[in-house]
């Protein structure tokens, strides 16, 4: 509209510039004798002169002004972004992920604003993809962090509890940082090989199959799962019967009694002899006079005592005795007897397990289980790692420290009394321990989470606090269940009612797939509602990325040529000559589906630049492009400024 009033302005002062300067001269000679000869003509030229006197200064203006134009806006787009709003305050606690300028493109924006995530949408779920150096531990993990970590500090019912896996090491120093900050500093609990708290995985309510089934689980997704299921299962049978039967004996159990209980035979069975004489569940063997006659010599020393009705001799069992007649190949008729309370139930179960499957085992067999088994086990024998997460039963029933070191409380007491558990253990050190450990004490944190879910049924008027689990390098502690009935997904899937706010970071899509089997990498990612995308660095990773943020319909132009020909031929030549032809081009447009952002846009974005779509617990949130807030920056700074000022 300017542009067409500085025209009229333009042709008005030609029109004026033109009347009062170079007025048409009439009397001139040749055009006198033009409007003698062609008054036609004459006329003609007169418009034509007073056209170009108005014409011209109109021309001039609007390439002044396309020129001007251009100007203008190559050095608008060279100005520094406009500044962002304030942080945003509500009463309500929300996850601020970053500034948001224009949706669909990179740069800055005449309307910056926030992109924020309500309480609501945190629980279910938030990943974080990127890549090596793209800032998703400094501009996602550590200000996430701060923040969940951070709501309601001075309330003891309502500040966050939770969890925090990591592989570095020094996650956990921002975080005590963090806490400390927050005036939290007391709920800051860190197990780690030089700390001040020891932890049995064993030390739970799980009955021995459960924990069995565990340690299997755990030795199938760090060792690999064959094809054939009986290996996993013997395991499990092996680990579950020497759980029990430590259970039974002593009422403790750790994970290095269990692995030298089930490396040597002979403790085995010895443990089994002396649960049974504690238990005073002792059998009796029984044989006929005539053997007895023949074997005494080579027995040892019993009060065998006289069966007149059955004319049979007979004595209470024990390991020695039991040994010599198998020794003598002698096959007496041992006589149980009948288990009184649970302790002798359980015991009896064992005692079954082991005389008529264990032992009918093929030896060469047995040896297999449990060198399957002790492979993963021999970690918790080293004096090390035993006294961190193989304490003495003193340290849980007495509750006294081991070595200087304290009895992990149970990790559904810390959780409702606000504690954040953060487990310092860097996988470079010990890559196998870190990750069992990381895993058995993500499961127990997995099942105390889920055990809130009656109890908040059950007491709605209460005041519930929020727990937190935050991993960073989540690739590390990954555990799927498939057809089992435990894994991340199922956990993930069902813990948004226990207002758990899950925040993961792995490096690509590509890493989670590469430590999970088959496609259950969909299931599980399918649980983070939240995901925002750093730098990816693989092709996959990015068509991935590319199609969980959707596609839009645009209008494409499509051109056609079409060209068609008639040939001739001269009649007195003979020959072959052009025709007639034609030739058209045609331009249409049609609706066609593309990706909102398409896989090499993953792979341009910059350090601190995402592309997020983000669920606000309600409805998904069109994905944008959001640049982070790193926690090392003033929160009103913009992203672009820090960029002009070489902070980022």
């Amino acid at each position: 509209m300017i542009t067409v009033l500085l025209a009229a302005a333009a042709a008005v002062a030609g029109a004026a510039l033109w009347h009062w300067f170079a007025p048409w001269s009439g009397s001139d000679p040749v055009l006198a004798l033009i409007a003698a000869r062609s008054p036609a003509a004459c006329e003609l030229l007169w418009w034509g002169y007073a056209l170009v006197w108005i014409a011209t200064p109109c021309c001039a203006v609007l390439v002044g002004s396309t020129v001007a134009g251009l100007l203008v806006e190559r050095r608008r787009r060279d100005l520094p972004a406009s500044p962002i709003p304030p942080w945003p305050e509500t009463g309500e606690p929300l996850l601020v992920i970053g500034e948001t300028h224009l949706r669909t493109r990179p740069g800055p924006g005449e309307r910056p604003g926030w992109l924020a995530v309500p309480r609501r949408g945190l629980y279910a779920g938030t990943a974080v993809f990127g890549a090596i150096g793209s800032g998703k531990t400094s501009c996602c993990m550590y200000p996430f962090a701060k923040q969940v970590l951070g709501w309601h500090p001075e309330d003891r019912e309502l500040r966050a509890s939770g969890l925090v896996l990591e592989v570095k090491g020094d996650f956990c120093h921002q975080v005590r940082r963090i806490l400390s900050e927050a005036g939290r500093e007391d709920d800051y609990v860190e197990l780690g090989l030089d700390g001040e708290w020891c932890y049995n995985p064993l030390e739970s309510d799980l009955d021995p199959y459960s924990l069995a089934y565990q340690i299997a689980s755990l030795l199938s997704q760090l060792f690999g799962k064959g094809k054939d299921p009986f290996w996993q299962q013997a395991y499990t049978n092996l680990v579950k019967f020497v759980i029990l039967l430590h259970r039974v004996s002593d009422d403790y159990v750790t994970l290095r009694d269990v692995y030298r209980t089930a490396l040597e035979e002979s403790r085995l069975e010895e443990r089994i002899a002396r649960t049974r004489e504690d238990l005073g569940f002792l059998s009796q063997v029984r044989l006929s006079v005539k053997e007895y006659g023949r074997l005494a010599p080579t027995l040892p020393e019993r009060d065998w005592e006289y069966d007149e009705s059955a004319g049979e001799v007979h004595v209470q069992a024990d390991s020695e005795l039991l040994k010599a007649l198998d020794e003598q190949g002698a096959e007496p008729s041992i006589e149980e007897p009948e288990p009184v309370g649970d302790a002798q139930r359980q015991l009896r179960t064992v005692i079954t397990w082991h005389r008529h499957d264990w032992c009918k085992l093929d030896s060469r067999l047995r040896s297999s289980i449990v060198e399957g088994v002790s492979v993963f086990l021999s970690l918790f024998d080293q004096p090390d790692v035993a006294d961190v997460f193989c304490p003495p039963k003193s340290a849980y029933r007495e509750d006294r420290p081991h070595r200087g070191r304290w009895a992990l409380p149970p990790i559904a007491d810390a959780m409702e009394s606000g504690k954040v558990l953060a487990l310092n253990l860097p996988i470079g050190a010990n890559p196998a321990l870190g990750r069992a450990i990381g895993v058995m004490l993500k499961q127990d944190f997995q099942r105390a989470v889920l055990a809130r879910i009656p109890r908040m049924a059950a007491e709605p008027g209460r005041r519930w606090r929020d727990v937190a689990f935050v991993c960073d390098e989540y690739q590390a502690f990954a555990t799927v269940g498939e057809n089992d009935p435990g894994g991340d997904e199922k956990f993930f899937s069902l813990s948004r009612q226990a207002q758990l706010i899950g925040l993961v970071a792995t490096q690509s899509i590509s890493s989670l797939r590469s430590v999970l089997p088959g496609e259950s990498w969909r299931t599980l990612l399918q649980t983070f509602r939240t995901r925002i995308f750093l730098t990816l660095s693989d092709e996959i990773s990015c068509k991935l990325a590319s199609e969980a943020c959707g596609q839009a319909e645009r209008l494409k132009e499509q051109y056609s040529i079409s060209e068609s020909s008639q040939a001739g031929v001269g009649l007195l030549s003979g020959r072959a000559g052009g025709g007639k032809g034609t030739f058209g081009v045609t331009k249409s447009y049609a609706p066609r589906r593309e990706p909102v952002f398409p896989p090499s846009a993953f792979a341009r974005l910059r350090n601190a630049e995402s592309i997020v779509a983000a669920y606000d617990g309600r409805n998904p949130m069109p994905p944008t492009y959001c640049y982070l807030k790193p926690w090392y920056l003033p929160a009103d700074m913009g992203y672009f400024q820090a960029v002009q000022q070489g902070m980022l």
